[in-house]
C-alpha cells in the first residue's frame, strides 16, 4: 500500500521560562524531543469533514499521526499517510494542504495545548507552504 509523507520544520516554545513561550534554539533540547507524538486522532479522521479532501476520504486515505524528529538542525513535524494507490498532483495538493491545516488549528494546535503543562510545546508554523516536503512511496 502506497504512503505519504509531510514533512516540516516545527518551532517549539518554552512556557517554563515564561508565560509567553520563548522559542527553543538549543539543539540540544530540541533533540529530546525526538520521536514525540501525538496519536490520540489521526488526521485522515477528519477528511471527510472537508470539502477539498472528502473525495480522499472517500478513496480509502488512513493515517496521519503527528510526530516529531530531530533533523540534526531542529525539530520536524511528520504525518504520514496510506493510500490504496499513489495521488494525482491536484490530490496530492489538496492533502498538503489539510495536513498544514491540522498541523496548525486542528489537531497540532490539540496538541500544543496538551503540551503547555510539560513546558516544551512544539507547533508547526508555515509562513510559505513550499516549505512542506511531500513523498509518496509506493
Amino acid at each position: 500500500m502506497p504512503t505519504i509523507a509531510f514533512t516540516a520544520p516545527a518551532t517549539v516554545f518554552d512556557f517554563r521560562r515564561s508565560d509567553d513561550g520563548e522559542v527553543v534554539e538549543d539543539l540540544g533540547l530540541l533533540q529530546t524531543l525526538d520521536g514525540l507524538a501525538y496519536t490520540d486522532e489521526e488526521f485522515s479522521d477528519y477528511l471527510a469533514d472537508d470539502d477539498r479532501t472528502r473525495g480522499l476520504a472517500a478513496l480509502g486515505v488512513t493515517g496521519g499521526d503527528l510526530t516529531f524528529h530531530f533533523s540534526g538542525t531542529g525539530l520536524e513535524a511528520c504525518t504520514i499517510y496510506s493510500t490504496p494507490r499513489a495521488l494525482n498532483a491536484v490530490e496530492l495538493g489538496a492533502l498538503c494542504e489539510y495536513t498544514i491545516g491540522q498541523w496548525s488549528d486542528g489537531i497540532g494546535s490539540n496538541f500544543f495545548q496538551e503540551r503547555l503543562a510539560e513546558g516544551l510545546a512544539p507547533q508547526v508554523l508555515l509562513p510559505d507552504s513550499r516549505m512542506v516536503r511531500a513523498e509518496q512511496f509506493a
